[in-house]
């Protein structure tokens, strides 16, 4: 039978005494469990007579998260060559969102990069090799990436998230980028746009097919003719936008609308047009993703399709200790909705073509 103590015992159990600090309370053990690892609901009073009985427990640095439960060293997967910090501040927030969530209940939270390959001299490949992972998350997954199957050859429970697999079986917690790019362009093609450019993001990188494969969808149930030449791909950045408004615009096949796969490609596009004497949306409309607090003060307003970043953190969390503690989930498979915030970036062509 494999030796798996190095995971379930890593840091050892918290030996904080739930019993005195529910009694002090004068509350169950389960609520004093339930509201020190922030979950339930619960009265502000119920919360802060927990808490503060809690403290008293607790040693100098020492988080209340981990009273009466395990720590875990959680591990997240990131593209070797990607710059959230400066060119995708949509991925940056999740990350920073993922961070916070796991270590305010306690447990280590570090990130290592990795390539498709796994190469053995790689910082991922050391980190699974040392055991030094209880459980991980794929961020930004490669189209043909190996890693996940590397977590399950080795029993490491996992989650996938900012794209995802649809032809294979996977422990999935993401947007439906799928479906969200899908209702961008069927809402293009409603204000009269039939030929629509396509800034997508990196052709290896999973969430950007999945965008690609929605637009694909859309085009599809419309009764388009798919145009290749309509799409640049590149780094979700804003110095792609610009390069691929100017080279969509330059060739000269009347497009009237934009759809960028991020915020921060549109606000390139929209240097672009401005350069080339082109206005928002008399000239030609744009749509991005993400819907970044920017975006409502661009002008004109961008029109965007919203991730609601804030929740998905939470229920990775708790899904992920889920899968190390409770054997019995055979698999997670969740997709979260998206929304076509409309603003003033768009409007009719005008020329509404047949």
């Amino acid at each position: 039978m494999e030796d798996n103590s190095h995971r379930t015992c890593r840091k050892g159990a918290m030996n904080m005494k739930l019993k005195e600090i529910a009694a002090k309370a004068n509350v169950s053990i389960s609520t004093v469990s339930r509201v020190i690892n922030n979950q339930g609901h619960f009265s502000a009073e119920t919360r802060r007579k927990v808490m503060d009985a809690a403290k008293e427990y607790l040693k100098p640095g020492v988080s209340p998260a981990k009273i009466g439960e395990r720590s875990y060293a959680i591990a997240v997967f990131v593209p070797e060559v990607h710059d959230f910090v400066d060119n995708d501040p949509a991925s940056s927030a999740d990350l920073s969102h993922l961070k916070e969530e796991f270590e305010s209940r306690g447990h280590q939270f570090m990130v290592a990069t990795h390539s498709r390959g796994i190469p053995t001299a790689g910082p991922a490949y050391r980190m699974l090799n040392d055991n030094k992972v209880d459980a991980a998350i794929v961020f930004d997954s490669y189209v043909d990436d190996r890693l996940v199957d590397e977590l399950i050859a080795r029993g490491i429970p996992y989650l996938v998230t900012n794209g995802r697999r649809y032809d294979r079986v996977q422990n999935v917690i993401d947007y439906d980028n799928r479906k969200g790019a899908s209702e961008a362009i069927k809402y293009l093609h409603g204000l009269g746009h039939r030929s629509i450019g396509v800034i997508a993001g990196p052709d290896d990188h999973l969430v950007s097919r999945n965008r690609l494969d929605g637009c694909k969808d859309a085009w599809r149930e419309l009764g388009l003719s798919w145009q290749e030449r309509n799409v640049r791909a590149g780094a979700f950045d804003p110095a792609h936008g610009y390069q691929a408004a100017k080279d969509l615009i330059a060739q000269q096949s009347g497009i009237t609308a934009l759809f960028a796969f991020s915020d921060m490609m549109a606000f390139g596009a929209m240097k672009a047009l401005s350069e080339l004497k082109l206005k928002l949306p008399k000239d030609i409309s744009l749509i991005g993703f993400d819907d970044l607090k920017l975006s409502a003060y661009t002008v004109p307003p961008l029109t965007t399709v919203r991730r609601f970043r804030y929740d998905i953190s939470r229920l990775i969390v708790n899904m992920l200790t889920e899968l190390i503690t409770n054997r019995t989930i055979a698999e997670v498979n969740v997709s979260l909705k998206t929304e076509l915030i409309e603003r003033e970036s768009c409007s009719s062509p005008s020329v509404v073509e047949p």
